[in-house]
């Protein structure tokens, strides 16, 4: 049995929102909370756990306060950030751009495929490392 992966979408933006909430549990891998308000999801977040924290950039005081604020949490600290920039000023866009807080992101303008494989990628494990030892096989 294969558990979602959890992911708490956080923008104030009902159309934002909508669009990529659709293009992520739509693959069926995923499960997404959706709030609108950076406190909400602050109460939020440590009793959904999520594996993964979509974040709106525009207001970047409280997305720098809330990212601080669940890495103080122990079971969130190592909850990793995808920041969300801009407006989705076409049904299959979505603008992300930047570097923040030491969370990895995209930098151009991007599709929602684009994302949902972007958020995969970020939630797969690491493949195992197989190592040789010289001379034994």
């Amino acid at each position: 049995m294969t558990f979602l992966k959890k992911i708490l979408l956080v923008d104030h933006e009902p159309r934002v929102t909508a669009l990529v909430r659709r293009a992520l549990e739509g693959t069926g891998r995923f499960l997404v909370k959706v709030e609108a308000d950076v406190r909400l999801a602050q109460h939020a977040a440590p009793w959904f756990r999520p594996d993964l924290v979509l974040l709106d950039a525009s207001k970047a005081s409280d997305s720098e306060e809330m990212n601080r604020q669940l890495h103080s949490e122990p079971t969130l600290k190592n909850t990793p950030f995808l920041y969300l920039s801009g407006n989705a000023t076409a049904e299959k866009k979505v603008i992300t751009g930047g570097f923040l807080s030491g969370f990895s992101f995209l930098a151009s303008a991007v599709t929602l495929d684009d994302l949902v494989r972007f958020v995969e990628e970020m939630l797969s494990p690491a493949p195992p490392v197989q190592v040789r030892v010289k001379g034994k096989r």
